[in-house]
């Protein structure tokens, strides 16, 4: 393959790249959206969709790093790939540097994005915690209240209890 047609298809996979991101940006806003209204029903549909994206991302990485080894016999970054457009189709730098920024900016916002949905999730997790706490103990029968004769120990049957008993 000649330098033009590997730049044109590193062009092309970091455009399916970017427009892959953008779209799991978009799933992680709606992830936050559905965690901070509770709707677990949702949650499970979205996290499907980010795997399936999330498989699609990475055959293009793969995609990616085949072309990186065909030319340099090692996977490369993109400082690498805007180097060697410097030194063989300059008309390639810009370009490949514009996408370099862009997917720079998404990682980093996909970085905050997951990092708070964390933290909802981990806040999801201590409410439920203390709910199914609340209802534990609201239901769960009182042991301690018992004596040995299966009764109530409350002052108004200690009399009655021990009253039968004798």
């Amino acid at each position: 393959m000649n330098d033009k047609q590997f730049f044109q298809n590193l062009t092309e996979i970091l455009d399916k790249e970017l427009t892959a991101y953008t779209k799991l940006k978009e799933l992680f806003e709606a992830k936050k959206e559905t965690l901070k209204h509770a709707k677990p029903d949702d949650l499970g549909v979205l996290d499907n969709q980010i795997l399936a994206l999330n498989n699609e991302i990475t055959k293009l990485n793969n995609s990616r790093k085949n072309l990186a080894l065909e030319k340099f016999g090692e996977d490369a970054n993109m400082s690498r790939f805007i180097e060697l457009a410097e030194q063989v189709l300059p008309e390639y730098v810009n370009p490949l540097k514009d996408r370099k920024v862009k997917i720079c900016n998404i990682f980093s916002e996909l970085a905050l994005l997951n990092n708070q949905n964390v933290e909802l999730l981990k806040h999801g997790i201590i409410m439920s915690n203390k709910m199914l706490e609340t209802i534990i103990n609201a239901f769960a029968p009182q042991g301690c209240n018992y004596n040995g004769a299966g009764k109530t120990d409350t002052h108004e049957y200690d009399m009655w209890t021990i009253n039968k008993e004798i």
